[in-house]
């Protein structure tokens, strides 16, 4: 796992197995103007660990999650999720390179799922994410606050 030197409200996991995948993800991230430097986690139980460990009141994060991974899966994450006491909001946005409708359908029951997009993760797609209503406060914030002044 690779951690950032980001303690901003909002952080941002890259949950995936494929490192080729992973540097495709925060290039996307880059080239949409997201500043927030992702962690990288290459597998759910690196998340799920992470997650718990810099959990605290205000602390939010946007996770990228794979579905099909070695160790821990997207699945059994989300399934863990839904058992976790954290104080952290945590939004997730699947990341699959699956074709099969049924997985998007079957993500959408969790609650945590924000939005579901394809592989790799596309500067479209990424910019879908900075407007979705649970994160626009995020990326979004400072341009508000100029426009009031």
């Amino acid at each position: 796992m690779l951690k950032p030197d980001n303690s901003g409200r909002l952080e941002i996991l890259v949950v995936d197995d494929d490192k080729v995948v992973t540097l495709l993800h925060k290039s996307s991230l880059k080239s949409s103007r997201i500043e927030h430097s992702p962690v990288l986690c290459y597998n759910g139980k690196e998340a799920l660990d992470y997650l718990r460990k810099h959990d605290k009141p205000g602390k939010h994060f946007l996770v990228l999650l794979d579905l099909n991974m070695p160790v821990l899966d997207g699945w059994k994450v989300l399934k863990r999720l839904k058992k976790e006491p954290m104080q952290a909001q945590v939004f997730v946005v699947v990341v699959t390179s699956s074709i099969n409708h049924q997985d998007a359908v079957k993500a959408q029951k969790f609650e945590h799922v924000i939005h579901f997009c394809r592989k790799p993760l596309t500067v479209a797609c990424t910019l879908k994410i900075k407007n979705l209503e649970p994160l626009r406060k995020f990326f979004f914030q400072n341009v508000e606050e100029n426009q009031k002044k």
